[in-house]
């Protein structure tokens, strides 16, 4: 940096170069459409222009706005969800119209549950329809390499939605011509609380004239709930408000069929905001159990494949032994330790009067609270907290202090009554941050606390994992804490429950972790209603019902590929579900142990149910038909569908690398057959007409699992003549390559290719700026170790320090420059203004990248710019691809066109 104003660029959320908005003309339709898993779903339609007001006709415009300014706009929304035996097929539909004189480029975007496949993709055009496939990821990998390595940069589209993931595709629209998007995709909805929900997010951001969202549910046991709230918003927790939503109608074809129907008049739209509906539809539902509640579960059997739901709900809570581990590392500081204190207040107020609970408190130092003494919070590191300033609980009678709690105050355990709960609260109140995060010393001592309650008294035993960052004091290799964990739970007792508050975590890490200890991972949203997903959580896991239950079918008889039958903990509000195949001439029977509060649990003999009806939707999806049960519905998918997520999860249990490939395998394949797209399968799109796509799935909770999160970004661009650029040069938000009939700019097709090298070359000379670590930090928040970088929606606090090797650490891209990788501030001496770092969280400062996830990093250039055609030796075909792909958790950004020789 040399100048102030360069300085203060670099701060700047980062954003299209100036050099480009005279010259480009950019018609983006946003078109969201979704469904938040299991409790954020939907569909969102946007604009980045002024939306146009409310008309009739799809190719109606305002007065004052002329034809040849005309903006696409969809005239039709249709959402239709079919839940049978709680599993949903969710097939969402779009039109759109363009009016204009010209072509203009719509984008698709669907934001999709994380726990969901999609199943089918198709858009008609013209009367023609263009079906996408489903490919192995590495297969379709290879095609788009090249492209990658070319530098090519899409813009994006990011719509916060939790626990989600998107799909984007860009396609042209020909003028005065309507298009249609069709998607389905598909997952079982998860029972949580005493329920079963479905949300679908509708936020078009303008007034839609045909817009219907429809949910069927088809169960054989009597539907004894059903409820339709308010529209939510997206960043309130599902057990706020519930206030009848009174547009909805609740159609019951009989007891055991219901459908929702929400179709909300362009006047009703309206009066929900003046840029139309914003929040999240949803239906919550749950079944009557009590014809089978002693008959362990519910068993269906179709055409050799079997699904058994077990959720009973009159058994006893089990006594256990909740340790929460707690991160008071300097990164909580601020919201995030305030809402933690709001949450265990509340929390601790839940737990019942045969509990006994513990808690370790972490930050570089670990230490378990003993409420028989005053408070003495950890030694102080990282926010300059003299070591003296100790904070201790006033206390008015030193003797009530000394006295014990219970019987377990020697090992740190306390009985719930008031007094404990009184001075644990006092505790928690005075909690402060300070330090670093040693996550391997603090589970370590939980376990180690739970083993000495567990010597003395037989509960069900619980750790609740609470962090907002990665190791970084002690033990900071993952690998050695994972095995150091599994070590101190080697009598595989206690369950771990990881919650990763922020996107400064390393979500892969706390689900590891929580897999290979019997239990699972959340993420916490920073956001107004933290406390509430925290308290929400905790209801969730505060009533453990069962220990180590255990599925058995026909003892081990003609049964295959059955799905997980051993459950660690069954706590009260939740479901679990196996599905399996069995040979058709064979009967099904099943039974299941496990240990409950009055000891060994047992369901000796349990036979399917017998389906009287098979559950249908008419064409008109107005009513349902009942058909005999001998033309019942096929439970295939849902076998197919939970075996690869299965899969999916048990290679995350194990560190074998032939087992890991094994259930890579088996996933696969199934994916493969059943044309879902998963981890790993990609979704190729061959779009009509040549035109290039710009289609991936990402993550959308504003999170950074591997990705950016921003909002709308693309590569900067200096001056140039649209009938200029190589086809293979031309990013997203360029009006795509017309098709052959019936498009207006044929001096596209008719750049002469010396034309198109002159251009390319003057196109692609950037240069790099000088940098300097010292100017450039005292632009942001920082101390002596930590910087503040802000992202989308959170802060990440940073080390800046001069600790890493001279090396790189990850690709940067900026548009037509090759050689810029992510290196240490302390390392580069001449950065890329305007670059991007291919993967790591998105910093809403111009260049900056993350390394190792707790470094801040610059994308440095490394001394040469691009100034040939990408590819000199290469014909280039008219085939354009793109690739929707995830890798674990993790999302592959992939959305190039295949270049072929």
């Amino acid at each position: 940096m040399t100048s102030n104003n360069t300085n203060q660029k670099m701060a700047k959320k980062f954003r299209l170069s100036s050099q480009l908005a005279p010259h480009l003309v950019i018609f983006q339709l946003w078109l969201i459409f979704a469904s938040a898993s299991p409790a954020k779903k939907g569909w969102i339609v946007r604009r980045d222009v002024e939306e146009l007001i409310e008309t009739t006709n799809e190719f109606e415009q305002p007065k004052e706005q002329k034809v040849e300014n005309a903006l696409p706009r969809i005239y039709f929304m249709e959402i239709v969800s079919d839940i049978r035996l709680r599993y949903a097929s969710t097939k969402v539909t779009s039109k759109v119209a363009n009016p204009a004189d010209k072509a203009q480029e719509a984008t698709f975007h669907v934001v999709l549950p994380d726990t969901a496949f999609i199943s089918s993709f198709l858009m008609e055009i013209d009367g023609k329809v263009y079906k996408a496939s489903v490919k192995e990821k590495e297969e379709a990998q290879t095609d788009y390499q090249n492209a990658v390595d070319a530098g090519l940069s899409a813009a994006q589209v990011t719509a916060n939605a939790r626990d989600a993931n998107q799909f984007t595709v860009s396609v042209n629209v020909e003028p005065q011509a309507k298009m249609l998007f069709n998607l389905t995709y598909e997952e079982l909805l998860t029972r949580r609380r005493g329920i079963y929900e479905q949300a679908i997010h509708v936020s078009p951001g303008s007034v839609v004239p045909q817009m219907s969202v429809r949910v069927n549910i088809f169960e054989t046991l009597p539907i004894n709930k059903i409820t339709v709230p308010q529209l939510r918003g997206n960043d309130i927790e599902q057990n706020q408000d519930l206030s009848e939503n009174e547009v909805a109608k609740i159609i019951r074809t009989n007891e055991t069929v219901v459908s929702v129907v929400y179709e909300p008049t362009e006047t009703q739209q309206i009066q929900s905001s003046k840029d139309g509906l914003q929040g999240q539809f949803v239906v919550q539902y749950d079944v009557d159990r009590s014809s089978i509640e002693k008959k362990g579960g519910e068993i269906h059997v179709v055409d050799g494949y079997f699904v058994h739901f077990f959720a009973p709900t009159t058994l006893p809570a089990l006594p256990k032994h909740v340790i929460f581990v707690l991160d008071t590392s300097g990164s909580m500081a601020g919201t995030r330790i305030e809402q933690t204190k709001q949450a265990m207040n509340s929390i601790l107020d839940q737990l019942r009067e045969d509990d006994l609970f513990s808690v370790v408190e972490f930050s570089t130092g670990v230490a378990e609270w003993d409420l028989r003494k005053p408070y003495k919070g950890l030694e102080p590191y990282y926010y300059n907290v003299p070591s003296e300033d100790t904070t201790e609980v006033p206390q008015t009678n030193v003797t009530e202090l000394e006295e014990n709690f219970g019987l377990f105050d020697d090992i740190f355990a306390y009985p719930v009554t008031e007094r404990s709960i009184k001075r644990a609260k006092e505790f928690v109140n005075t909690m402060d941050v300070t330090s670093s995060t040693n996550i391997n010393d603090a589970l370590l001592l939980a376990l180690k606390n739970s083993q000495s309650v567990q010597s003395r008294l037989r509960l069900t035993p619980i750790i609740i994992f609470l962090t907002d960052g990665e190791p970084t004091s002690g033990v900071v290799d993952k690998t050695e804490i994972l095995a150091n964990v599994r070590k101190g739970n080697s009598d595989d007792v206690v369950s771990i429950f990881s919650l990763a508050f922020g996107t400064g975590t390393d979500y892969d890490f706390l689900t590891k972790i929580s897999s290979q200890n019997r239990g699972f991972a959340r993420k916490i949203y920073e956001a107004a209603d933290a406390t509430l997903q925290l308290k929400g959580f905790f209801d969730e896991v505060a009533s453990p019902l069962l220990n180590n239950v255990r599925f058995v079918y026909n003892k081990d008889g003609p049964v295959h590929d059955v799905t997980e039958t051993n459950v660690p903990n069954f706590f009260k509000g939740t479901e679990f579900v196996v599905a399996g195949r069995i040979d058709s001439d064979s009967k099904l029977s099943a039974s299941i142990t496990g240990t409950g509060a009055s000891g060994s649990f047992l369901f000796p003999d349990i036979r399917p149910v017998i389906d009287d009806y098979i559950l249908l939707p008419n064409p008109n999806n107005s009513v349902v038909e009942t058909v005999p049960a001998k033309k019942s519905f096929s439970l295939e998918k849902i076998w197919a569908y939970m075996t690869i997520q299965d899969m999916l999860k048990k290679r995350q249990i194990v560190d074998d690398a032939k087992a890991i490939a094994e259930f890579n395998g088996k996933a696969l394949n199934l994916s493969l057959t059943y044309g879902f797209v998963t981890p790993l399968t990609s979704l190729v799109v061959v779009k009509p007409n040549s035109t290039p796509a710009a289609t991936d799935v990402r993550p959308a909770d504003g999170g950074s699992s591997g990705f950016h999160s921003a909002g709308i970004f693309a590569a900067a661009l200096p001056d140039y003549q649209l009938g200029a650029i190589p086809p293979y040069l031309v990013p997203e938000s360029l009006p795509l390559e017309e098709s052959t009939s019936g498009f207006e700019n044929e001096e596209w097709f008719s750049t002469t290719e010396a034309e198109l090298t002159t251009e390319s070359t003057s196109l692609l000379q950037y240069n790099a700026s000088p940098f300097s670590a010292d100017e450039w930090i005292n632009n942001f928040e920082h101390n002596a170790t930590h910087v503040k970088m802000p992202t989308n929606n959170d802060t990440l606090e940073l080390l800046w320090q001069d600790e890493l090797p001279d090396t790189g650490y990850g690709s940067c891209y900026a548009y037509g420059v090759h050689n810029i990788v992510c290196k240490s501030i302390w390392k580069c001496s001449h950065f890329m203004p305007e670059s991007r770092p291919y993967a790591g969280p998105f910093l809403n400062a111009d260049s900056a990248c993350v390394i190792e996830n707790k470094y801040v990093g610059i994308c440095c250039h490394l001394g040469s710019t691009l100034s040939d055609p990408v590819f000199p030796d290469t014909t280039l075909t008219s085939e354009y691809v793109t690739d929707i792909a995830l890798i674990g958790d993790d999302v592959v950004l992939t959305s190039d066109l295949v270049v072929k020789s």
